[in-house]
């Protein structure tokens, strides 16, 4: 075989490779190079939606915000004393009570004080409750009796 066609066959095998490796990997790089591109444009609409939906979320809670205060004021208006007490006058037609409607109670000057000191430390917790809830219901029935005779 002649030297220049052996050289000949030598480069005509690589050629055949390079175009053999051509159409083997080309589709496959191909590919890859779509779905680079397909995955980036899809990475890019999420993040726009998600930067969307932020601002749409930032807005509402501004809007709750202002809607808050806004209610914070209204309620501190409803709640004036001057609003209840023209309210009351016009709906219910209450009115503020004068000196001569006021009914004041005396209370008796004595107090379970004393009793509860003779107790000392011989009977304990227990029977000083006993005593001051004696007292108080004795009072009670007292005051009962006031309110009931007048």
């Amino acid at each position: 075989m002649n030297v220049y066609v052996h050289e000949y066959e030598k480069i005509e095998t690589r050629t055949r490779r390079r175009n053999n490796f051509l159409l083997r990997y080309l589709p496959i790089l191909l590919l890859m190079a779509a779905g680079i591109v397909v995955g980036k444009i899809y990475v890019q609409s999420v993040a726009i939606r998600w930067s969307r939906d932020l601002i749409e979320r930032n807005e509402a809670a501004r809007d709750l915000e202002l809607q808050n205060q806004e209610l914070t004021r209204s309620i501190a208006a409803l709640k004036a004393r001057s609003r209840v007490a023209r309210d009351a006058a016009d709906r219910l037609g209450m009115v503020v009570p004068g000196d001569e409607d006021v009914v004041w109670l005396t209370v008796p000057a004595r107090a379970p004080v004393a009793a509860v000191a003779e107790l000392g430390a011989d009977q304990g917790k227990g029977g000083a409750v006993a005593v001051m809830q004696g007292w108080l219901d004795a009072l009670w029935q007292e005051e009962a009796l006031a309110l009931t005779s007048q």
